[in-house]
């Protein structure tokens, strides 16, 4: 009988021994799948909040590009008539009426621009720029700041407009804006016409007018 209990008890040793590794084996499988899940469900949130990212900055961008050029539109019909800029305030004006009320309207409509079109297009220095030029179109138009330099003014003007126009093509196209400068002052006493730092190639192309 002592043979018999001694196997007995051998062989429950032994099936509690089996039964437990089978018990740990079944947990840490378990386990290892729980972090798998856990893992797993982490990377497709992250993959999801990214691509969510990506997606609004895309979106973000395609309305910024958009309400950039319908701005660059409204900038091209006043840079067509700025030679008309300095006598919208005048009672006796060197060009002809129809000129100056070409030209009134579209500084109205760049004006309106910046009321609309800019708000959708988030980058600060952006916004500060078109502002300026609103501003240096209305103090040459109808402040008359600056209107003993007649040419210059227009000259003045038209440099920043172009800086403006770089800045707005660069939003468009997604790239690194023209370094910042300040806006031509008006009331001075030299004739040489604002130009902006960093010109491209092609500004003092005879062909470009500038």
């Amino acid at each position: 009988m002592g043979n018999w209990g001694d196997l007995a008890g051998q062989t429950i040793s032994t099936l509690i021994g089996t039964l437990a590794g089978g018990g740990i084996a079944v947990y840490v499988a378990r386990w290892q799948t729980a972090r798998t899940l856990e893992s797993q469900l982490r990377l497709a949130a992250s993959q999801e909040a990214s691509a969510d990212a990506l997606a609004r900055r895309s979106w973000t961008q395609q309305r910024s590009a958009e309400a950039a050029q319908r701005l660059l539109e409204c900038l091209a019909e006043l840079y067509a008539w700025l030679p008309s800029l300095p006598d919208l305030a005048q009672e006796q004006p060197e060009l002809s009426s129809e000129a100056r009320k070409r030209c009134a309207a579209a500084l109205a409509s760049v004006r309106r621009g910046m009321q609309t079109d800019l708000l959708s297009i988030g980058d600060d220095r952006v916004r500060a720029r078109y502002r300026a030029l609103v501003r240096l179109c209305y103090d040459v138009g109808w402040r008359g700041v600056g209107r003993d330099h007649r040419e210059r003014q227009i000259r003045d003007v038209r440099g920043y407009l172009r800086y403006v126009q770089f800045t707005l093509e660069a939003v468009i196209d997604d790239s690194s804006l023209p370094e910042d400068c300040a806006a031509p002052v008006l009331e001075r006493s030299d004739n040489a016409p604002w130009l902006p730092p960093g010109l491209p190639w092609y500004w003092q192309d005879p062909a470009d007018g500038s």
